[in-house]
């Protein structure tokens, strides 16, 4: 047995890149079958870890078949030479050490630094206690009861979301959800906005299913282009990916008649509606609806921090019937001590007072990210600032593209649309206030 030695960067949790780090040296075969990894206690003093960051990457590596524990003896790397990587050449390295160098806009970003670290780890060492020992099973393939009974909880007093823990659905992603989401709505049609999030194409395409591209302005997707030519929508009402805008009461309405007109359903994709900086959080559509007509989707992502890796959705009932008809579907691929850490986290209380202490924050940054720009680019105009973690810049300014990770609506939008080529993605969440303006000023060419 060698001791592991690794570095480590400062834009993930510890736990994370651990795992990341011993799965690779496993896949790459640098650690070989039945090697014995090092004690959880000898790898904390040597790697200057907590003892509670070795025991999450370890459970996660255990969860996901790549060490088997041996009890009072320890932990070996298990048999899966077969799916083998080959190891990354030199220079592929370079050039993504390079790309991650530029200054990012990507609203995947956000403000880790304010994450409630400690109450964390303090759920994280409660999961691995001897009394949660049940949690090493198989768990709910809905999710945990607890976690769902929660989610209820929040997006009742929230949100205005009806329904009971038995609609709830658990998953490690969005992109997980959706495609579990098409194969219990079956072979239907499906409107998308456009510009739209490239994710729900991506799993459209991937399960054969047909979509129609449907405009957006700036009151949000243009509802009366629905007609009888697909069944279902995808909308992002609070906050619409990528122009920001909010989805206007009218619209709104008009949606909600055009899925209870007939066998419809509208997909509420709620990803970052918690960050809202003018008034009072929308109402979800799901709430507004009387037919049970609308599919909610959201995700921890934006809520929690982005390498969490779970998302959940609340199916109308009929459609919850067919869930429960479906062949073969998928396990939970959360881990259920991460499920429990989050189920801790909505009890106390800790994640209403984070949501409401990031909104503060990235209301500051919003602040003076648009000073900036107003500051330095005087000729600009600005789009979808009530809400979310990213806005619209247009203008006609040549931007510095070689330090800078940039996407423009274009980069989201299938056909020609001339406008959208100036206006570009601003996320704002991961810059420390006192850089904002330097970097707003260096975006000039």
């Amino acid at each position: 047995m060698e001791m592991l030695t690794y570095r480590f960067s400062q834009d993930k949790f510890l736990y994370t890149q651990l795992y990341q780090l011993i799965k690779e040296d496993i896949l790459n075969g640098k650690l070989l079958f039945n090697e014995k990894l090092p004690s959880k206690r000898k790898l904390s003093s040597h790697l200057n870890l907590s003892i509670t960051t070795i025991e999450i990457a370890y459970q996660q590596l255990l969860d996901e078949g790549y060490i088997y524990s041996k009890p009072k003896v320890g932990f070996f790397v298990e048999d899966i030479q077969s799916i083998n990587m080959i190891p990354a050449t030199t220079q592929e390295t370079f050039e993504q050490q390079e790309h991650r160098e530029k200054i990012s806009f990507k609203i995947e970003d956000s403000h880790l630094k304010s994450f409630p670290f400690q109450k964390f780890r303090k759920y994280a060492r409660d999961a691995f206690e001897v009394e949660q020992i049940g949690l090493l099973e198989r768990g709910d393939i809905q999710g945990e009861e607890s976690l769902r009974n929660e989610i209820r909880r929040y997006l009742y007093h929230s949100r205005g979301v009806n329904c009971s823990n038995e609609q709830i659905i658990v998953g490690s992603s969005t992109e997980q959800l959706f495609t579990l989401l098409t194969r219990i709505l079956g072979n239907r049609k499906y409107y998308i906005e456009n510009p739209g999030y490239p994710l729900i194409k991506k799993v459209l395409k991937y399960e054969g299913r047909d979509y129609i591209n449907v405009n957006v302005d700036e009151d949000g997707i243009i509802a009366n282009e629905l007609l009888d030519a697909a069944s279902v929508v995808h909308v992002t009402p609070s906050h619409q990916f990528p122009t920001g805008v909010v989805l206007k009461s009218k619209r709104r309405i008009e949606l909600l008649k055009w899925a209870e007109a007939g066998n419809r359903y509208i997909i509420e994709d709620d990803y970052d509606s918690e960050f809202r900086y003018k008034g009072r959080p929308l109402k979800a559509l799901q709430g507004m609806s009387t037919g049970d007509k609308v599919i909610y989707m959201s995700t921890f992502s934006k809520s929690i921090f982005p390498g969490i890796r779970v998302a959940y959705m609340v199916l109308p009932k009929l459609l919850l019937e067919k869930y429960f008809t479906l062949e073969n579907k998928p396990n939970n691929t959360v881990p259920r001590h991460m499920q429990f850490m989050i189920t801790e986290f909505l009890k106390d209380g800790e994640f209403e007072r984070n949501i409401n202490r990031m909104r503060k924050i990235y209301k500051k940054k919003l602040d003076l990210t648009l000073e900036a720009f107003a500051k330095h680019f005087p000729h600009c105009k600005i789009h979808g600032t009530e809400a979310g973690m990213h806005f619209v810049l247009e203008t006609t300014e040549r931007l510095n593209t070689k330090d800078y990770h940039i996407n423009t609506l274009l980069d989201y939008y299938e056909g020609s649309h001339t406008e959208y080529s100036n206006q570009y993605i601003i996320g704002f969440g991961s810059f420390e206030d006192d850089k904002i303006e330097k970097i707003i000023k260096a975006l000039l060419n």
